[in-house]
């Protein structure tokens, strides 16, 4: 509770320093104070233009030199948004799943980069920010879209203007903030599958124009689409609550306090999946399975898949307007706590199943000063310029039991296994962004970030023996504060052991933009970003533990951003080349001194260069017709993989490496690292583009009836590391649809909805796992259902 006294108190602080400043005359327009129906109103493609805030200002999406794409709570009612993974097809050269065997958890690629891992040692390729908090841990990512204001996609690096340091992108989410009228928003969801949701959110002016506050209330569940072969029971439920609440305090024209608190309470199972069929791994030639023919969604399951989710979040913006500059904090803490069992082996086989326990913890405290010298006639006037800190500290502890380790390697060692990891992180930075106008149609920006993390790192891979084994319940496996009394006592004993890092590094952006027209702009821009090196929360000795160096990516990108024909036609074109150096990539290693027989081991032994383009475009031939589209070609390539992916192999002569090193095993079996930078990156498909048609029939006062028709295809891609066959996927088109009606005066709505109306059956993830088996997973199968909304 500490990290929650503290953004108590740095709230508090930040307040009542900001109360006793200088009054002055207008409101920050920096990243929390954003309305909630912040939109332009405009003759353009899109009657409501979203304003954003990627460089800590307000601006039209088409005003900002960068590539950008943002979904207002509209554009999200359109799509049938769900989560976050609605947003992919909408965004060329993005890809958002659920991470394979987490539900709750995003796996986000853009750019041909990104991660699928869900380990709180290593940090995310892409960062998530709620509401300008940095959320470090990639469990509990996937964000629902209920109530939210916009969201913001950036694709390339963000390295100055993105709270903390993001390697390939990042996505901003903004819930709705309290207005001045009272007002209930309701909406229900019935589906296929047992879908079943209810939303509402109520806005309650308490003293006009000084105190108000939002409540929001989010249930979502449904049973799953997968079927188990053993009892006929579906798998992959969800039952999930979000509670949000928002208050906001403007005590004085030129203060404003907005704090919000929410809570996730995640019931939910395991996605399904079964084993794709290899007779290499142990499953086949010490067990004899292979999964039976009978369906992508008939699996088999013998444990239990229960994952438990708790979370807590508090968030504070506290903002000043001084005049000629504008005081910002945001204050963020949030707490996660999970207990989930794992069927691991996807098999009716009682193979490989776990229990994994873990706690995270983070609190992030961001100062900016901006400028704001509007009022002003020399050449101050065209300089927007931004100053800021950034604190972080985050800390984990996780344990995870296995009741067929070690017995499934040492039959006579009757006993289950579990071992322990836990790691804090501090992170500061100091950065400042400068945007200024050389005229009034040329601009440039620069930027610079100096960051400094530290990261101290406790491993405890002895652990403790479980009895019996093959157990079966949570009560068998240890608390947390049992397991770490257990890993110091190892650590005396030499079994567990303990390693730090500290770092330094310098991030910059530069770039330039001009309006050829008032609706034509045309920029060019460099960026950088880099993701911290750290330490492998699998790791079973110092050798394999890390810490693995900082991952780092530059970007050149240009485009053009325009409206043409009398505003009938919005085109978005983007070109970009990123380089990515030292990729981290984990690696298994045989190991017989621990329980699994193996271990993993982070290593940095990838560089690639990315390039390619991208096009957005909406057509708006009618006041009632719409057509929109997306493209994105992508060159994704390594530049540089050298590691051994095959796993250890027997020769009579010592073996010659093409590009690395030859590495001995104890039991006389070599590693040898081999060029392999002809593998495909994972989840990058050469085209990705998405055609949608929307066309709306009024009703005069009966309302309006709109549908919608939308096509995604995406060109084959793997979906690991090791491009197995069994993750081939892509090269199949997806059709979306919608009916949907509207009251005139906009108070209820109603729409019927359909994703995946052809019923494609495709894989979507192949997780290899070491020698034991492959985790097969597919994309959801044909659903369908009704929304029903009403506010009042």
């Amino acid at each position: 509770m500490k990290a929650l006294e503290q953004f108590l108190l740095s709230s508090v602080a930040c307040a009542a320093m900001m109360a006793n400043a200088v009054p002055a005359m207008a409101q920050t327009d920096s990243l929390a104070d954003v309305p909630a129906d912040a939109t332009v109103s405009s003759d353009y493609i899109d009657t409501n233009e979203i304003i954003v805030t990627a460089r800590f200002k307000n601006e039209s999406v088409q005003d900002v030199p960068q590539a950008i794409s943002a979904f207002s709570d509209e554009a999200l009612t359109k799509i049938a948004a769900r989560d976050i993974t609605d947003l992919a097809p909408s965004t060329p050269n993005v890809s958002i799943q659920p991470v394979a065997t987490f539900s709750n958890s995003a796996a986000i690629y853009i750019r041909g980069l990104g991660a699928q891992g869900i380990e709180s040692t290593e940090e995310s390729p892409v960062g998530v920010a709620i509401d300008g908090v940095f959320v470090t841990r990639p469990v509990a990512t996937m964000l629902d879209t209920f109530d939210l204001e916009r969201i913001e996609v950036l694709r390339g690096p963000q390295g100055t203007s993105f709270g903390k340091n993001s390697l390939a992108g990042g996505i901003a989410a903004y819930t709705k903030n309290p207005g001045w009228d009272w007002g209930l928003q309701t909406e229900v969801t019935v589906g296929n599958y047992g879908r079943m949701d209810a939303r509402a959110a109520i806005n309650m002016p308490i003293i006009q124009d000084v105190l108000a506050a939002r409540l929001v209330v989010n249930k979502e569940t449904y049973d799953g689409f997968f079927t188990n072969r053993l009892n006929g029971k579906k798998i992959g439920k969800q039952d999930r609550l979000t509670l949000r609440g928002t208050v906001v305090i403007t005590p004085t024209d030129n203060l404003d306090i907005n704090l919000k608190a929410f809570l996730v309470h995640d019931r939910s199972s395991a996605p399904g999946g079964d084993t794709g069929p290899d007779r290499t791994k142990l499953l086949w030639t010490v067990l004899r399975f292979e999964e039976p023919d009978d369906g992508a969604f008939t699996i088999g399951r013998d444990f239990s898949a229960n994952h438990d989710t708790d979370q807590l979040g508090f968030i504070g913006n506290v903002g000043l307007d001084l005049g000629s500059w504008q005081a910002k904090s945001i204050t963020g803490y949030i707490e996660t706590d999970d207990f989930n069992d794992s069927d691991f082996d996807q098999t009716e086989i009682f193979f490989f199943p776990t229990f994994r326990l873990q706690q995270h913890r983070q609190f992030s405290q961001e100062l900016r000063l901006q400028s704001d010298f509007s009022d002003r006639s020399d050449a101050l006037a065209r300089l927007s310029l931004v100053l800021g800190g950034y604190y972080l500290n985050q800390s984990f502890e996780l344990s995870q039991a296995f009741p067929t380790l070690p017995v499934l390697l040492a039959p006579t060692l009757r006993f289950g296994s579990q071992d322990f990891v836990t790691q804090s992180n501090s992170a500061k930075a100091l950065f400042g962004q400068a945007i200024y106008g050389v005229t009034d149609r040329l601009n440039l920006t620069f930027g610079v970030r100096q960051s400094w993390e530290s990261k101290d790192y406790f491993r405890d891979p002895t652990g403790t023996l479980l009895s019996p084994a093959f157990f079966t319940t949570r009560s068998t496996v240890k608390s947390l504060a049992e397991m770490e009394t257990i890993a110091n006592t190892n650590l005396a004993a030499g079994k567990a052991f303990k390693l730090s890092t500290d770092r330094a590094r310098t991030t910059f952006k530069g770039g330039i933009d001009y309006r050829l027209t008032d609706d034509i702009m045309v920029y060019a821009g460099f960026s950088q970003g880099y993701k911290g090196g750290g330490f492998g929360a699998r790791s079973a000795t110092t050798t394999t533990a890390g810490p693995t160096d900082d991952n780092t990516s530059e970007l050149f990108e240009a485009g053009i951003k325009g409206d043409f024909f009398d505003n009938l036609l919005r085109l978005n074109l983007t070109g970009f080349v990123t380089k990515f150096k030292k990729l981290e990539f984990g690696v298994f290693i045989p190991n017989p001194n621990v329980a699994s027989g193996q271990e993993t081991a982070q290593l940095n032994i990838g560089s690639a260069t990315s390039q390619g383009i991208e096009m957005e475009a909406t057509l708006k031939p009618t006041q009632n017709f719409r057509l929109s589209a997306n493209i994105g070609y992508l060159d994704a390539k390594y530049t540089d993989f050298c590691a051994d992916i095959d796993g250890p192999s027997a020769s009579p002569t010592l073996p010659v490496s093409d590009c690395g090193a030859v590495t001995r095993l104890p039991n006389g079996t070599f590693l040898v690292d081999t060029d392999q930078t002809d593998l495909k990156l994972v989840r990058a498909p050469k085209w990705q583009t998405q055609v949608s048609g929307e066309y709306i029939v009024p009703l005069g006062s009966a309302g309006d009836l709109s549908f919608r028709a939308a096509m995604q295809y995406r060109s084959s891609f793997f979906s690991s590391v090791t491009n197995e066959p069994g993750g081939l996927t892509g090269d199949f088109v997806l059709v979306d649809g919608s009916v949907s009606w509207q009251s005139k005066d906009e108070r209820f709505r109603m729409m019927i909805w359909g994703k995946n109306l052809t019923n494609k059956t495709y894989v979507s993830a192949f997780t290899p796992t070491a020698q034991f088996f492959n985790q097969r997973f597919y994309g959801a199968p044909r659903t369908f259902g009704m929304t029903v909304g009403a506010s009042f």
